[in-house]
């Protein structure tokens, strides 16, 4: 494998970035439903709204929503709210094994592609130092909402930008969408088993930490 990878693409919130409240997408989603005066669909339709990629205009508008852009300013202001608050108390910081990338980085071009908007992505990773390891953010939240993951768009953008091919990237991450783009792209994919995900999608390889892509990249 080694010889083949040349950049990997990471994933952010959940594969990098540790958010410990398994809930915390869907309560934002539901207190900026409630705040806008929307009725809040089951979970399970709420759900599918992270799953959606190019459809997220039809499932937004499918629940009464006709305003979106005003949706989204208020689920943006809420994340990033609760995003300060839960880094100012150490509830959302890096993972321990992102130590991995001064290593990493080394050997292989490294990018991000996120489905968090980009001043949420830039505010963590500013934060935490880890902006230097990366040669291409894609940050699809919001502003490019119909392009996120599990659309290719992201992917296919990061690999160009650090000159690279699809056949010789390995996309890392921790959710179904993560996997799914990255597949699409017609990269190499590898899962990274974080407690609160659980996956349904088949990867080409599955980690359990960080430190496993030396394994799997020799």
């Amino acid at each position: 494998m080694r010889k083949k990878i040349k950049t990997i693409i990471f994933d952010l919130d959940g594969t990098l970035i540790d958010i410990p409240d398994g809930d915390f997408f869907d309560r934002l989603l539901v207190e900026s439903l409630m705040e806008i005066g929307c009725k809040v669909p089951s979970r399970e339709q709420r759900d599918q709204l992270w799953e959606s990629g190019k459809y997220y205009q039809e499932i937004l508008k499918s629940w009464g929503l006709r305003n979106l852009d005003y949706f989204w300013k208020v689920f943006d202001r809420r994340d990033l709210e609760a995003r300060q608050r839960l880094m100012e108390i150490n509830e959302i910081k890096p993972y321990e094994d992102v130590a991995v990338l001064a290593d990493l980085v080394k050997e292989f071009s490294l990018g991000i592609v996120t489905n968090t908007p980009v001043e949420l992505a830039l505010l963590e990773l500013d934060t935490y130092n880890l902006t230097k390891y990366f040669g291409s953010i894609i940050a699809l939240g919001t502003v490019n909402q119909k392009n996120a993951k599990p659309e290719a768009y992201g992917i296919l953008k990061g690999i160009k930008e650090l000159n690279s091919s699809s056949k010789e990237a390995l996309v890392v991450g921790d959710k179904d969408s993560d996997i799914i783009a990255g597949t699409r792209a017609g990269a190499f994919t590898a899962v990274i088993v974080r407690s609160r995900i659980k996956t349904t999608v088949k990867a080409d390889f599955v980690i359990n930490n960080l430190y496993e892509l030396f394994e799997i990249l020799s």
